[in-house]
This record gives structure tokens, sequence and C-alpha cells, in this order.
């Protein structure tokens, strides 16, 4: 059969992308990333089948395919389905470039390939009770009505047509850098490609090496919450922006056994998709709480505590290390991400988007469904209340128990003894300054933002109780919140209020709770956030922010805080 050539055309518009406000993705790591994944595939292509992407911007990613298509004189248009509300990857996308296209007669066909599952047929049967809806186990349950399709080989040929214009990669101003007063550039992207091999080759790579015999996936369940993600596969960005197919993964690891070594490990796709499924029924839930009557609560707006926090100058090694990754890298493991989000949300009380655009913004992987689920729920206001918490520096313990971690990421700590590494206002003055630490204003490191974690915990979560006091039309007599089935999310309940699972400590109001000070990571009954600003000193905040850092990526970082007005 004579095989027809084939015009592989990545489309852009910039005007909606910005029409994403904050959530816009050129200007991000992951905008940075994505450049050098279509230069990578690109030269792939050109390699192996002669043919190459082309890059069309338009007004609209409508108008950039339908002039494209017009130009090439195609017959089809061929594209994955888009996975979200809005912006570029928006259903709505989809819905204007199949009209433009079908005015014109040429034929759009969209494949699910991004995702394991199609969840746009995904129902939850609330009739038979599987755990909390929104929660894993009933949209698991869900899934498996459907077969998850093998990923089709590779062709053999793709036949290079003749040429079409192209904007070239570089118009994107994905790679684009802020520009200092001397007109020199700030390239906070330089540390992101030290770090990365940003390939199709590297992804399988790491993942088939991981899943090998001898490989990370035996010692997952063990240490998947160390912080130096040794037992992890660090494939997220590649999951991200398609490098890695989901459901090649999904074999690779059945042929591996991996639902054998680790159910959690397995399971990882299907958490993916239920972001997506969330992000889908909840349109607004990068920016709205999904219980909508936790509207109303109090949260503490210190911008000088915030940056803090964004620029790991917390006082707490774990936190401050994993933040500083995170702006060196674009990355951290789950558990560091966790660990900062309930310094964030649970003890310093800053709203949880403002934990959601940093993360939007520093992260290669950044996923608008995944990282608005992430927060929602650390932030008490999504599906799944995290039934958790940390003590960022016992937690820092066990994530990190030698403390390599903080040796790396936090260089003015590297000559503390492990086990003051993660608690270094624990040590005696002697071993402070034979390490080189001094502690406070004028100091190498800073002192913690806050002391008391477990009265900003109770107070924190004595916040959300009084918001709910507020809300009595929206939590059951037996002390749950209550939120509105969306269409489409349920066999027969759309529409109706349903319980959603709900922190005892909140079912509970008179209930002072209790704290995992000391243990890490555990159950917690003092979660949320409170009212008003915690122990910290504002005159020592602004003194301890100073502290210049020997890493140059945290430098830099410093830098383009203050040249932002950050």
């Amino acid at each position: 059969q004579t095989r027809k050539a084939v015009h592989l055309v990545f489309a852009w518009s910039d005007e909606e992308d910005e029409a994403e406000g904050g959530w816009q993705i050129a200007g991000t790591a992951a905008a940075f990333f994505l450049h050098h994944a279509i230069a990578s595939l690109d030269a792939s292509i050109q390699q192996r089948f002669g043919n190459s992407i082309v890059v069309r911007k338009g007004s609209s990613a409508a108008q950039a395919v339908l002039q494209a298509a017009l130009d090439a004189g195609v017959e089809e248009v061929f594209s994955s389905h888009s996975c979200e509300p809005s912006g570029m990857a928006g259903h709505s996308v989809d819905q204007s470039v199949q009209g433009a296209l079908q005015d014109v007669g040429i034929k759009l066909r969209l494949f699910n390939s991004f995702l394991l599952y199609d969840i746009k047929q995904i129902r939850i049967d609330l009739g038979t009770y599987r755990g909390h809806f929104g929660t894993l186990t009933p949209f698991h349950h869900a899934c498996m009505a459907q077969r998850v399709e093998k990923p089709l080989p590779e062709p053999p040929v793709l036949p290079a047509p003749e040429s079409l214009r192209d904007d070239g990669l570089t118009s994107l101003g994905f790679t684009s850098m802020p520009v200092r007063a001397n007109g020199t550039v700030l390239n906070w992207g330089a540390s992101i490609l030290e770090h990365w091999n940003i390939s199709e080759t590297a992804a399988l790579e790491i993942l088939r090496r991981f899943l090998s015999p001898g490989g990370g996936l035996q010692r997952y369940e063990q240490g998947r919450q160390l912080a130096d993600a040794s037992a992890v596969t660090r494939i997220s960005p590649y999951l991200r922006f398609g490098m890695l197919s989901s459901r090649f993964m999904f074999y690779e690891m059945k042929a591996a056994g991996a639902k054998e070594q680790s159910i959690v490990y397995w399971r990882r796709l299907v958490w993916r998709d239920l972001a997506y499924w969330q992000r889908s029924m909840f349109p607004q839930m990068r920016d709205k709480p999904i219980r909508a009557h936790y509207e109303g609560q109090s949260w503490n707006a210190d911008p000088v505590a915030l940056r803090r926090w964004q620029t790991g100058q917390t006082g707490f090694p774990l936190v401050d290390a994993g933040m500083r990754e995170l702006w060196t890298t674009g990355w951290m493991a789950q558990n560091v991400r966790m660990a900062a989000a309930i310094l964030l949300c649970e003890h310093l009380n800053i709203h949880w988007i403002e934990g959601e655009k940093w993360f939007h913004h520093t992260l290669v992987d950044a996923d608008q469904a995944i990282n608005s689920m992430m927060w929602q729920n650390a932030g008490k206001s999504g599906l799944d209340q995290w039934n958790f918490t940390m003590n960022a520096a016992s937690a820092g313990k066990t994530q990190d128990p030698k403390g390599h971690y903080i040796r790396r990421w936090c260089p003015e700590l590297s000559k503390l003894p492990a086990q003051y590494a993660h608690a270094p206002w624990e040590a005696p003055e002697q071993v402070l300054k034979e390490a080189g630490v001094s502690l406070g204003p004028k100091g190498t490191y800073p002192h913690r933002i806050l002391v008391d974690l477990s009265t900003a915990a109770w107070k924190s979560a004595e916040a959300i109780r009084e918001q709910r006091k507020r809300s009595r039309d929206w939590i059951n007599d037996q002390g749950y919140d209550l939120i509105v089935i969306p269409r489409g999310a349920s066999v027969a309940h759309d529409g109706q209020k349903f319980r959603v699972f709900t922190k005892p400590e909140y079912r509970n109001s008179g209930s002072r709770g209790h704290t995992d000070d000391g243990k890490g990571k555990g159950k917690s009954r003092s979660k949320g956030r409170g009212k008003g600003r915690q122990n910290w000193d504002r005159e020592r905040i602004d003194q301890d922010y100073g502290h210049d850092c020997a890493s140059s990526g945290q430098k830099v970082l410093d830098e383009y805080m203050r040249a932002w007005g950050a």
C-alpha cells in the first residue's frame, strides 16, 4: 500500500496560553522542559525517518491547525484527546479545531493516548460503598470496566512531505530568560539541563532499569519515602510531555511483575488518571475549593513567610533542601513535596493556592491536574483530605537518615553530624561552632520560621472547624462534608448532595486533637489553617532571609526573586 506523506505539526497560540493568566505554560520550568522535549523528538524523527516537526503559531490553536492543514492540503488530522477543561490542552481547543476543520471538509481523528483509561467514560457507582467519592479505590474499580489498549508499534516509515512553513521552535519563547539591567541574561534554565537528559531514549532507559531485576522497583516499598529519590524512577516529566506512554509503561510494568512487587507503584498511573478525572469534573479546582463551603477560611497572607518557603529559608532543613532542589532541578521527591506542603498549609497557614502556583512555575513535571489535586488535599478542601501529618524535623530523619540530602542542598549545614542535620537548633553550641554553623539573623542558617508546630496545626484545624460551623447546610448528621456530585461523575447520583471523606477532628468539633510532633509521618488530629500569623518575629524573618547559600542555583533564585519583585 502506498503511504501518504505525514506532516508533523506542533500548534500553539500565545493568546490562548496568556488567557490562562497565572496558569499559562510559557515562562515556566515545564515549558523549558517541553522546548527541549520537542527538539529531542524532532532530532530523533529526522534521524530515523528523514521527516521533521513544524511549529505553527496562530491567534488560536484552531487557526494554527487549520492554516497548516490548508497549506499542506491534507485530508485528515490526527491528535490526542485533550484532557483538561481549559488552556492549550483544553477540551475547548479540541472542539474549536474540530469545528474549523469540519467547515472545510477535513476530518479530525482524536485518540486517548495520554492517559491509561478513557476518563470520559468513568462513572462512580455510589450505590455500593467501596470508599469515599473522589478517592482512589472506587475510581480504580470503575476503571476496571475498561481494557488498557496496547500501544501501537513504531511505524516503519513516516514519509516526509514537501516543505511547509515553519515558525521555528524558538518562536514559542519557551526558553526565554529574564534580562538583567546590564543586559546580561539571568539563565535559570542552565541547571535544569545539567540534571536531565531530555530524550525519549533516556525515559525508556530509566524505566527499564528501574523495572529490571535488582532495579529500584524491588526497593520501592521500603525506600519510596527517601528524599534523595534513590528508590523511585524520576520519570514524571517524561510522562507529562508524552515522551513516555502511560500504556507502554503499563505493559512494561505488567511484564516485570510490578503489581506483585509493589501495589503502590502499580497504582501510580491510576492516581494520575484520577487527577485528570477530578480536574474534568471540577474545572475550577485550580483556584476554587472543591468543598465550596471552605471558601471563607482565613489565611496568613504574610509575603515574607511565603518567600522564605519558596526560596528554602524556613529553618527546617528538609523543606529548605527540597525547595532548593526544586529551583535548581525542577523536581523533588513526592514525600518532600508533601512535607513542604504541610509546612505551608498546616503550620504557616498560607493558602494552598500559593503553593500550587509556585509548583506550577518551578516543576518540570508541572501538571495542572495532579498539582491542583495534591494542593487541594493538602489544604483540606479537596476530595481526599490528607489524613496524616509530617513534622519537618522528625520527617527528615526518616526520609534522609544519614543527612546526605541535606548536605547536598543545604551546604551551609554540611559539616553537622547526621543526628543534628535535620534539627540544627538541637546541636550544642560547640558542635555548631565546629561545623561552622551559626543560627539567626547574622548567622549562616536561619532560625526556624515556627517553633511550636503543634499549636500552629491546632489553630489551623480550629479555623476549619469554625468555617464549617458557618456552613451547616453542607455537613450531614454524622459530621461529614457534603458536595454536589457533578454531572457525568456517577452512575446514579449526579446532582445530589453526597458525603466526602472528612477527617475525624473536623467532625468532632470539640476535640483538641493531637499532632505527631516527634514521629514524622502519621495520623493527625490537628490539620488545617488558622487565623492570623503564628509565633514568628517579623524583624528576624527579614534579617534571616538575607543569608547567602553556597549553591550557585540558590544565588540565581535570590536574584530572580528580587528582579521580579517577589
